[in-house]
Formats: structure tokens, C-alpha cells, sequence
């Protein structure tokens, strides 16, 4: 599979269709030129977006300093090496590089990793029918936000958030990704302003993915909207519901630890529907548990579209139990891809760093896939840090043509991979709180722009 998806991602066959489209354009003097006729190819770009999430020096004179030495030989021209035609040190033609790659390349990148991890974790993308419970994709629905220093384009693309006294100096972009239930990786993504909510992310999400695809979503999911979308595309959905919105759907009567009823979910007059979705009934079943967590209570209640044929109650509560595992996935992709904060400039930077920063992490997740790991059965946990520090490894390796035998390269790879698991932890384990140590700081925040911090200073001096 690891042969597969860089077959993919960089062979020659994939890139020329994109090659051949028209760049996106730098300025009016280079939007007629395109992307194989600079030093800085397509496949080079998009490798070194990659190598950058993964990198722990993740800036663009670290990615000049390894085409330097060497890293992507392989991906350059026959009988030519790339470190020998790059003879500057600065960063302009690799950043300029970078604007002119098509969003849309990395898209089709992500969407194309997606299906092949489907078919090798046993989905089936392209089928006409239901599928068994085995073969239904499941990906657990989350959502987030990413933080980028405002600009004036992408104060215009992703709004700042105001208040009384003014508008803050940070941008918001709010992600919505699901995650496959049994690797880890990413199926698919979609991103906006933080105006947005997260239901209407999840509503184009939904118009984009595959028929019969199962939706496990927490409470912010749990709405009327979701659901009847969901229902438009033939895909169903397994989220949680708040106690007041259970207790209307079940008509205020009372229902017993492990019930499964079926009812009618109507729209009210305060319920949002997608633009083209019918405001009817849908038809479901609302479940309900109560079970006994860390030394608490937990009262679970249940929405799904599923048959309870085929999906007992037991199975479904199983699989809402993995909707955590998006929590820790979402804290890879923000602290071990460094994606917290977008070092970025413009809206289409923004969106190209995060589908390339998605890219990279599902790159790893398949690795530990093909290493052995399974979350949906809890075997053979690996470690996410260690995953990544190897595909790294490996990867300036395999473009500086020291591997001969490419499946030689997969095999060391997937086997050192193997060896590093995480420890079991202790069950008597206390939980830490959630705090974070602060150095104070020298001198005071900045607030506002620079100009006005200045004259602000000038002032004070003055006086």
C-alpha cells in the first residue's frame, strides 16, 4: 500500500494531467507560465509541502537547504540531479512555487489517499448497494480551528473575531474533518470562516461523500439538519443528543437503560435545513444507556438511521465509544504537525497548508496501518511521534536515491515502524488537569497594528 500511495502522489503518469493546466497565477507577468517549466516542478513542490508538516524544522530555508543536499534527486529530470541545478540559498523560487501549486491538485490527493485506504482497511468507496456492517465506512465527524496572523486578504477570507474594542489580531479558520474509524486517517475535509458553524461545514461534507456513509458525530452534530442531510445522500448517522432534545423526541415518556425505540424525527420551526433539503420527517431509532464511567454515571442517549436488524444497540454504542479516538487525532494534527498556528500570508496559503498538513498525517496513519495497528480492535497501539519521525527519515532517504529497491525501502520502513509501541498505562492512572505553565514576559502584548503600537510609544516618550 506505501508503494501505492507514492505511486500516486508522485509518479509521472498522476502529475502531467496537472502539469499541463494552466499555474495559478503569482502576479500578471507569470500567470501564462506553468509549473514544468521551472526548477520547482509540481512533483518537487508538492513532495516538499509534504516534507515541511513532517519536518520539525518546518521553514522554507530548511526545505531549500535539503534540495541542496540532495533530497528530491529522485524527482527530478533523467540524468540531471536537482542539487546541482539549484545554486541559490534563497527562498523565492521554492515560495513562489508554493502559490503557484493548484489547490485543487491537493484535494484530488487527499480524496484519491482516501479511497486507497478505504480499499485496504476493507470499505468498499464505490459500492451500489448497502453493505454489511464490515464494510460500511464509518468516520468520526469533529471539528476545530486553526489560528493564522491576520492580513488584510485574509481578514477578507477568514474574519477576525470583534468585540468592543475592535477586531482581534488573529484570524479563525474553522476545519471539519472525519476520520476513519479504523486507521485514523483522514477520508475527508473541508474548511471555512469561523463564522460558519460546523453544521454547515458538515452539510457540504456530506454532499461531497460517498452513499451509505456512516456519520458518527458528538452533540454538536446531534440536530435535526445534520440528520435529514445525511438522509438526502443515502448515508447514515450515529450521534449523540442532548437530554432535552432526546426527551422531545421520545414525547416526554420515560425510557429504561438499554431501550431502543423507534420514532419520527419532525423539524421545528427553529431547526435549519441544508438549501435543497426537504423539512420532513426522518425516520429513525432513539437510543438509550446508562453506563458506569471512571467512577460516574453517564447517561448516553443515541440517534441513528441504521436498521436495528443488522445494528444492534450494543454495536452501536460500541462504535460511538471510538468517536474519542477524533479528539487525540486532532491533537496529532495541531501538535505534532505544528498546525496549531498557520505561518501563511494569504487565504489561498492557508488552504493549501492545511490540505498539505492533512496529506502528511495520513501518509503517517497509513504506515501505521501497514505496521499493524488497528484502533478499532485496540491492537498493537503505536506511537504517532515515532511514526512520523521515521517516514521522515526514510523519506529524505528515498529521494536522495539510496534505496535501489523501492520495496526493500516499504519493508525497512513498515518494520522499524512496528517496533515502537506505546506502553499500556496503568487503569489507576489519574487524569491531569488541564493547565499550562506561563513564563511572564518582558515586555507587554501587542495589541493593534505596528504603526499604531509605535506612535503609541513616540507619545509616551514625548511626554
Amino acid at each position: 500500500m506505501i508503494l501505492q500511495m507514492f505511486g500516486l502522489l508522485f509518479s509521472n503518469r498522476w502529475i502531467a494531467r496537472w502539469q499541463q493546466s494552466p499555474a495559478e497565477p503569482v502576479g500578471e507577468k507569470n500567470a501564462a507560465l506553468r509549473f514544468y517549466e521551472r526548477i520547482y516542478s509540481l512533483r518537487v513542490t508538492l513532495w516538499y509541502l509534504i516534507y515541511q508538516r513532517l519536518n520539525f524544522d518546518s521553514t522554507l530555508a530548511a526545505v531549500v537547504t535539503d534540495v541542496r543536499r540532495g533530497g528530491a534527486d529522485r524527482l527530478g529530470r533523467r540524468g540531471c540531479k536537482l542539487s546541482k541545478r539549484v545554486l541559490s540559498t534563497k527562498t523565492s523560487a521554492y515560495s513562489q512555487a508554493r502559490q503557484r501549486l493548484p489547490l485543487a491538485l491537493l484535494e484530488a490527493a487527499l480524496a484519491y489517499l482516501g479511497t486507497l485506504l478505504c480499499q485496504q482497511v476493507g470499505y468498499d468507496p464505490a459500492r451500489q448497494r448497502p453493505p454489511s456492517p464490515a464494510g460500511r465506512t464509518r468516520q468520526l465527524l469533529d471539528g476545530s480551528t486553526l489560528s493564522i496572523l491576520a492580513t488584510p486578504d485574509l481578514a477578507q477570507a477568514f474574519p477576525p473575531a470583534c468585540n468592543q474594542k475592535g477586531p482581534s489580531d488573529w484570524c479563525l479558520m474553522r476545519i471539519l474533518v472525519g476520520f476513519c474509524a479504523r486507521s485514523g486517517a483522514i477520508l475527508s475535509a473541508i474548511s471555512g470562516p469561523v463564522q460558519h458553524s460546523e453544521q454547515a461545514l458538515a452539510w457540504l461534507l456530506m454532499a461531497r461523500a460517498q452513499a451509505f456513509t456512516l456519520w458518527l458525530g458528538d452533540r454538536n452534530f446531534g440536530v435535526w439538519s445534520v440528520v435529514a442531510q445525511a438522509s438526502r445522500y443515502r448515508q447514515d448517522v450515529v450521534v449523540r443528543l442532548t437530554k432535552t432534545r432526546a426527551r422531545k423526541l421520545c414525547a416526554g415518556q420515560p425510557m429504561s437503560s438499554g431501550e431502543d425505540r423507534a420514532v419520527q424525527w419532525k423539524p421545528s420551526r427553529h431547526d435549519q435545513a441544508a438549501p435543497g433539503t426537504a423539512r420532513t420527517a426522518v425516520a429513525g431509532r432513539l437510543l438509550y444507556v446508562r453506563l458506569l464511567k471512571t467512577g460516574r454515571w453517564i447517561d448516553l442517549w443515541l440517534f441513528t438511521t441504521l436498521p436495528a436488524n443488522d445494528y444492534p444497540l450494543a454495536l452501536l454504542v460500541a462504535w460511538y465509544g471510538q468517536r474519542w479516538q477524533a479528539e487525540l487525532h486532532f491533537r496529532s494534527v495541531k501538535t505534532q504537525l505544528k498546525m496549531a498556528e498557520l505561518d501563511v500570508g494569504s487565504a489561498a496559503m492557508a488552504r493549501k497548508e492545511f490540505y498539505a498538513g492533512l496529506l502528511a498525517y495520513s501518509l503517517v496513519r497509513a504506515v501505521m496501518w501497514s505496521a499493524g495497528e488497528r484502533l478499532e480492535t485496540g491492537l498493537k497501539t503505536l506511537s504517532f511521534s515515532h511514526a512520523r519521525r521515521i517516514l521522515q527519515t526514510r523519506l529524505q532517504d528515498w529521494g536522495r536515491c539510496l534505496f535501489a529497491d523501492t520495496s526493500q525501502w516499504a519493508q525497512e520502513l513498515i518494520r522499524e515502524t512496528a517496533r515502537h509501541s506505546l506502553p499500556k498505562r496503568r487503569k489507576t492512572r489519574p487524569s491531569e488537569v488541564r493547565r499550562v505553565r506561563h513564563r511572564r514576559q518582558k515586555f507587554p502584548p501587542l495589541k493593534g497594528s505596528r504603526p499604531l503600537a509605535r506612535s503609541l510609544d513616540l507619545t509616551t516618550k514625548s511626554l
